[in-house]
């Protein structure tokens, strides 16, 4: 009997219709990173593209076809999904991909699906949970260690300090880990189950899990970006054969 491997959703970026000429449509499009889909094949899994569909009946069909979901990097999220104000600092946000993504997330941890969350996907898991963010770095009202990159450099790395008692530091196997980084807003409150499980120096959380659930890890930085470094592979592993206990 040859082997099945898990199929895992991932979200998909989007760039909206507009009326300037852009390259390669003007019309409104989804799309991704191809480290994402290359790190989950490099896994064992197989990676199904989620579109930005906008009706709950579509959403729900996907279930039957996905063992697990991958949450991307991306754009900020609205901010009137956790009632706040839009900061001066707000960056462009995506209408279709927040209500997209808000709505699969809650189905998923419903369902008890397995989760993976990556920078936004870190942040837009904690907002379907009830939790919130600050909007940008300079909300803080301390000193923070530099985590933006906003000329895509991917040459800002920061530690990361994991809690020992966690799903992270199991797969991981190390206490302080060498991360990218690359965002200008942060997890403020958790929300409902979920437990913050990594920091960076400054307090910046930089990890969630929830408690209530098989396997729902989120993290603030991109191991999909340096999947050549043992604790991403380890990371993505982990999270493929926890979509394979869900065939």
């Amino acid at each position: 009997m040859r082997f099945r491997k898990p199929k895992i959703g991932i979200t998909l970026s989007e760039a909206e219709a507009t009326n300037e000429v852009r390259w390669p449509v003007s019309k409104g499009f989804d799309y991704i990173k191809k480290e994402y889909y290359e790190a989950v094949l490099k896994s064992g899994g197989i990676p199904i593209l989620l579109p930005n569909v906008q009706n709950r009946s579509d959403i729900k069909s996907f279930f039957g076809s996905i063992n697990g979901l991958l949450l991307t990097g991306g754009v900020d999220v609205h901010p009137i999904y956790f009632n706040q104000e839009p900061h001066e600092k707000l960056s462009r946000t995506t209408v279709a991909r927040d209500w997209f993504e808000i709505e699969i997330i809650r189905t998923a941890v419903k369902n008890d699906m397995p989760i993976l969350g990556i920078c936004r996907g870190h942040q837009a898991l904690n907002i379907a949970l009830g939790g919130d963010l600050y909007q940008d770095l300079s909300c803080i009202k301390r000193n923070t260690l530099k985590h933006a990159d906003p000329d895509q450099t991917g040459n800002v790395f920061h530690k990361v300090r994991i809690e020992k008692d966690s799903t992270l530091y199991d797969i991981v196997g190390k206490e302080v880990i060498e991360v990218n980084s690359s965002h200008h807003q942060v997890v403020d409150n958790p929300g409902k189950g979920l437990r913050p499980v990594a920091y960076a120096s400054d307090n910046i959380i930089e990890g969630l899990e929830h408690t209530g659930r098989k396997f729902v890890i989120s993290v603030q930085w991109h191991p999909e970006g340096i999947f050549s470094r043992a604790h991403s592979r380890k990371l993505f592993a982990g999270f493929v054969r926890a979509a394979a206990k869900n065939m």
